[in-house]
Parts: C-alpha cells; structure tokens; sequence
C-alpha cells in the first residue's frame, strides 16, 4: 500500500486528468458513472467512483502497484467533476459554473442554460436579453445603455430616451411636427400643399392680397378691400363686366368691350334692323316699330301705324304711303281712298301732304 501522501497526490493528479480529458463539460459520463450528488459547499460539483487503477501511472500499474483507494467499493476512489450542465473554471479547477449552450449576451449564466439578464436588459420571447428604456422607445428601438435607435422619419432627444418626429424646414409659427413629415397646425393656420408648412389661413382667401394672420388680408396695389377679401379696381369703371385685374374690364360670353375698354356691350350674331342689341342675341325694337309679324324669330322690326293702312303701307312709324290709284283722304290721315277721275265741271285742289307724298 502506498503511503498516505503519495495516494493524495495521485488523487489530485487523477482529478485533474479527467477534468481535463473530459473538455471539462459534463465529464461524468465516464466509463463508471457512480454520482453521489451535489456538494452543497461547491455549486455544480458532483462525486464520481472510478477504479483506483485508472489514477495511476502505466508504471505503477505495470509493477503490479494496486492502491486501496478511498471509495464505498473496494478498488475504487472518489473524484470530484463538474456536474451535467457544468464545466470548470478556466482559472481555477477547484470550481464549477454553469454552461448555457447558446451563450447569455448581455447577461450571466446562473444555471444551466439558465441566464439572468444584466441591469438594463430584459428577457424577450426567445429568452434572449436585450436592451431595456425606462419610458418605452416609441418609433425607434432600445439599444445598449437604454438608448433609443429612431426609425427613418424620427430622431433621437438630446438624452437618447425617446424619438422625437422629423419635418425637413419645420412647421411653421403656426404648427407642431407629430410625425416624419407630418405638421398639425393650429388654429387660424392651414397646411400649405406648396411649403408644406402651417400658414396663416383667411377664411375664403384674399383674392389680391395676402394673408398675414388669421382672416386678416392686406391688399395689394390696385385691390381694395370687400367683405374681407380684396378685389381689383377699375377706376373708370367697369359696366356689364367684371373687373378681373386692376384696370382691367372682362366681359362675359355674348358681350364685348367697347372701344374705351370701360363698357361691356351685349352682341348680337345678327344685324338688328330698327332695334337695338340690348342683350346678347337680343334685338329689341325702337319707338314706332314692332317685330316682323311674318318673321317673328328675326331680328327684324318694322313700322308700327296703330290705326293701320288700309289701302296702302306703313313705312315709317304712323306713316302710311297709298298703292297706286289711291289717295289720303284728308291731310294727317293714314286712310286711303280711290283716286277720283278728272272731269270739266269738278275743280280738284292738291293737298299738301298728297304732293309731298
């Protein structure tokens, strides 16, 4: 039997042996697998019995050396390895810690396969430990440090805690950014589609002016102010037009502007005979004459006697001349009457009116 000493050194050469043969995982699954539980002073250290014979060197076993051994079975000895799930300590073989397979970023291993997530981190749905912001990241993502990476659209406060919405040139006096490239505006303001910018709004607009506070329009030269809007002038006028500029007169369809660019005249397609164009296609007669009863859709009027002319025509307002063989009966008359024939013994004396006519 070997001395006391000498089989402690070769105990602690054996444990080394096979902490280190075994890659230092889960080493128990030797040969002779005789675990006798956990060691409650060293986490994750376990006892395992192999043949004493294992723990000495060829040479000895080759002279025929055959320690006791200190197991519960002759010819054993007890060894302590690193239990399932565990491996030893790179700087220390006397400890174990535990071993997770996919490794614990941002956190410890604190049994196996079991990882505890560092301050600042939190376990997601895969178990996975990542960054942590106290307020939440609305619109970006949490990074190390409780950091705040903004989505596109969206940059980071000065302190990194949150994601503030982005609006290239900004908003304007008149309106906040609440989200990338998105301005709301206040009261009194309006969404410029040209600047995309909050600007003054005047309800119905200005006309020819600009606006420069809420409902509140300054005229520009040659437009004067009407019912909140400004309207062009024309100072010497503007009659059946509308003044579209200043100093400038536009007529409607079926007018036209007169040779002084002040009046705006109605036109008639056709000639009006004996009337006048008093709207656009509108032909309305003069004093004395009335539309063509034989034409009623012409534009032609013609000469009104009220009393008629019987035996004649009218050719001029209340003017009649007689049909050949007849005669006005007396003078002022629009009657005509049958030319008498000559005879020695009838003195005949001329009206005026028949030998002007």
């Amino acid at each position: 039997m070997l001395p006391n000493r000498a089989f402690r050194l070769l105990l602690i050469a054996a444990i080394l042996f096979v902490s280190t043969s075994a890659n230092t995982v889960a080493p128990n699954k030797g040969l002779y697998p005789s675990l006798k539980g956990v060691n409650a002073s060293r986490a994750g250290v376990c006892t395992l019995e192999v043949p004493t014979i294992d723990l000495i060197s060829p040479e000895d076993r080759a002279s025929g050396v055959r320690p006791e051994g200190n197991g519960t079975r002759p010819g054993f000895s007890k060894i302590d390895i690193c239990c399932s799930g565990w491996a030893r300590k790179p700087h220390t073989h006397f400890e174990c810690e535990p071993v997770c397979d996919n490794g614990c970023p941002n956190g410890n291993c604190t049994a196996p396969n079991v990882c505890s997530c560092r301050r600042g981190y939190v376990k997601d749905v895969l178990g996975n430990c990542i960054p942590t912001c106290p307020i939440g990241c609305l619109n970006g993502v949490c990074t190390t440090g409780g950091i705040c990476s903004c989505n596109a659209g969206f940059q980071s406060s000065p302190d990194g805690k949150f994601c503030t919405p982005v609006c290239t040139g900004g908003c304007g006096p008149g309106g906040e950014c609440v989200g990338a490239e998105s301005c709301r505006c206040r009261t009194g303001f309006s969404l410029s589609r040209n600047t995309n910018k909050c600007e003054y709004h005047c309800e119905g607009g200005c006309g020819g002016g600009t606006c420069i506070g809420p409902n509140k329009c300054s005229c520009k030269p040659g437009f004067k102010m009407v019912q909140n809007s400004c309207v062009a002038e024309c100072p010497r006028g503007c009659k059946n037009g509308r003044c579209t500029g200043p100093g400038v007169c536009s007529c409607e369809s079926g007018w036209t502007l007169d040779k002084t660019g002040t009046i705006c005249e109605p036109h008639c397609r056709d000639p009006c005979l004996n009337a006048e164009c008093t709207a656009p296609n509108t032909c309305t007669c003069k004093k004395g004459y009335v539309v063509d009863p034989t034409n009623p859709q012409s534009n032609r009027c013609v000469a009104h006697c009220p009393g008629g002319c019987e035996n004649g025509s009218c050719t001029a307002p209340n003017f009649c001349i007689c049909n050949p063989g007849f005669v006005k009966e007396a003078k002022g008359s629009n009657r005509c009457v049958r030319r008498l024939k000559r005879s020695p013994l009838m003195h005949f004396e001329l009206i005026p009116e028949q030998i002007e006519n």
